[in-house]
């Protein structure tokens, strides 16, 4: 199920809360919280639960959450004080903002990054929190030895957290093999995260560590955390398979952290045949659920892997009665559709989700429940009426239309939500994105002009002039306009390499020569850019980026290979190599080593 996206709001909010900080200064941590105990800092913390758990977790430790929302920080402030905890302090704002405001460089213990938005959008994804700037501040304000700890459902999201934390010259990669993790350990899931894991998505977790005293000394020490001992050869007659796997299960069930590693041993035991076994650590995750998604998905596995619809069922009803939110109800509802077939049931939840208060997102996820399990048109569009009566924000009324067109093919209705979106529409991003759908879905050339103008009005960088440029040749087919956009955006990109005021890769100069290949197929234009990014390169990520576009849009191989030498010098992890292997093989033919 699809989330919106948000982003950070201008308006100023602030609350006499205690725990709230409200200073336009750097605050003294040691009076704020009366001790000088390590600083923990979470990089939008959504509802607040992960935050909540390290609080109590570790009281020898001090928490700082920072995120955009106002429903967020009021729900985790409300937390903070049912629960007398004594070591969280919470911000309100743009953390690329707060940041720099509320701490010293070398001050912060640990940062936790969870699941920032991907901002999965093409034209959006200018948008995305972590970029080599924001890397190198996180850098600057962590202790040696700190650690920071990210986590991220989006495999291209991840490669990119990947490329930019690497590059930072004083953090190490823990895993210097891949460069990602498995797990994370002992920390707690939160429930966004708990939600991919049960729906079996893959996350990707980093973890890195500032090396010691590298502002000082320069030095790169590498820091990795200590391997398993290799496993003892056992002397006597070898194990059966069956042994060898049960020996496994029963690791794996004294390993298990949390009623998510449960239900996943509970599954495979059943899948394995011992239902019993699996029976046994299926109660033990039924005693470890924290809230209605645990006890939703527990109640699901008993259903298909054991059978048991009657224990499946009083789940359920645990479920509904811990169930938060509209989307909660829901998901509960599908659910015990698809494994009791209880309509009645069924019913009463996505009423009850229709009422509870939610998001757009929310609302448009119950109205394709609805639709899918009832088939009822009208409560179907009804729920979608009341989406749009909640609607505010520009992401709103776009998903809405998007949702209303694609699902039920209804363009009067989308046109109106695209007018309505256009009005709440910020920058040029909004606008392109708005347009292309308009192009896409209701084909009004006339109106698509009007928009792409108003969206050249308001482009303010290289990419929104590049975004625009693009989607002109592609839509409208108007290249002579596009090439006039095109022009800008290398005016705004030199403008850009020679501010200086911000830490800047050459990402949007090979944005735009790759653009150039593409559309107006002006190759020779292409490659003058293509020079100027290569002069600004500077880390292993910029330089093997580029090289994999010259081998893809100029199909200069010669020139390729002399970037991927510079690549290579750039190169600090196994990791990185690994990844530069496979680039060169898959571009040049070379055969990694």
């Amino acid at each position: 199920m699809g989330l919106l996206t948000a982003r950070p709001s201008s308006a100023k909010f602030s609350t006499k809360d205690p725990c709230f900080i409200d200073i336009a200064e750097h605050p003294d941590w040691q009076c704020l919280f009366g001790n000088s105990q390590p600083i923990k800092l979470e990089i939008g913390f959504g509802m607040g639960d992960f935050l909540i758990e390290m609080a109590v977790k570790e009281p020898h430790s001090n928490f700082i959450g920072i995120d955009f929302s106002q429903e967020g920080v009021l729900k985790l402030l409300s937390l903070i004080k049912h629960l007398h905890l004594k070591n969280i302090r919470v911000a309100h704002g743009d953390v690329r903002n707060k940041i720099p405001l509320l701490f010293h460089d070398g001050e912060l213990d640990t940062v936790f990054i969870n699941f920032p938005d991907p901002w999965p959008r093409k034209r959006h994804k200018k948008r995305r929190l972590i970029k080599p700037g924001f890397a190198n501040l996180v850098a600057r304000k962590l202790a040696p030895e700190g650690h920071i700890y990210l986590a991220t459902d989006s495999e291209p999201y991840a490669l990119e957290i990947l490329e930019y934390f690497n590059a930072e010259p004083s953090l190490q990669n823990i895993n210097k093999e891949s460069g990602f993790h498995e797990d994370r350990g002992n920390l707690p899931k939160t429930k966004y995260e708990k939600s991919f894991i049960y729906a079996g998505d893959k996350i990707h977790y980093l973890k890195y560590s500032r090396l010691p005293q590298a502002e000082k000394t320069g030095e790169k020490e590498l820091l990795t955390e200590e391997a398993p001992p290799p496993p003892t050869q056992s002397a006597g007659k070898p194990k059966s398979n069956d042994e060898i796997l049960t020996a496994k299960f029963k690791k794996a069930e004294s390993q298990a952290r949390d009623v998510c590693d449960l239900k996943q041993v509970a599954d495979n035991l059943a899948e394995a045949g011992d239902k019993e076994w699996a029976r046994k650590v299926y109660q033990n995750a039924e005693d470890k659920a924290q809230d209605s998604l645990d006890l939703n998905w527990l109640a699901y596995s008993i259903s298909i892997a054991l059978g048991d619809t009657e224990w499946a069922k009083s789940i359920y009803q645990k479920a509904e009665d811990r169930a938060e939110s509209s989307l909660d109800l829901n998901w509960l509802a599908y659910s015990i559709s698809e494994t009791l077939g209880d309509t009645k049931w069924t019913r009463k939840l996505f009423k009850k989700s229709e009422d509870a208060p939610g998001n757009i997102r929310e609302l448009c996820d119950l109205a394709d429940s609805i639709a899918e399990t009832f088939g009822d048109k009208e409560w179907t569009l009804g729920v979608y009426k009341k989406a749009e009566n909640r609607a505010e924000a520009y992401s709103e009324f776009q998903e809405l239309a998007d949702s209303i067109y694609e699902k039920h093919g209804d363009k009067k209705w989308a046109r109106k939500l695209y007018e309505k979106a256009e009005d709440k529409a910020e920058d040029s991003s909004d606008l392109l994105s708005l347009v292309e759908c308009i192009c896409e879905k209701i084909d009004n050339k006339e109106r698509a002009i009007e928009i792409y103008n108003k969206a050249e009005s308001t482009a303010i960088n290289s990419d929104d002039f590049c975004d625009l440029a693009e989607s002109l040749c592609k839509n409208l087919g108007d290249k002579e306009w596009a090439v006039r956009l095109y022009k800008k955006s290398e005016a705004q990109a030199e403008v850009r390499a020679q501010a200086g005021t911000e830490v800047e890769d050459s990402s949007h100069l090979r944005s735009l020569a790759d653009s150039l290949c593409v559309y107006p197929g002006d190759k020779g234009w292409a490659k003058k850019v293509y020079q100027k990014a290569e002069d600004k390169s500077e880390t292993f990520y910029e330089f093997r980026w580029l090289a994999e576009s010259l081998c893809e849009n100029l199909g200069d191989m010669e020139w390729a290979k002399k970037v991927y030498q510079k690549a290579e010098g750039k190169a600090k992890d196994p990791s990185d190599f690994s990844r530069l292997k496979n680039s060169r093989h898959e571009k040049l033919g070379v055969i990694p080593i």
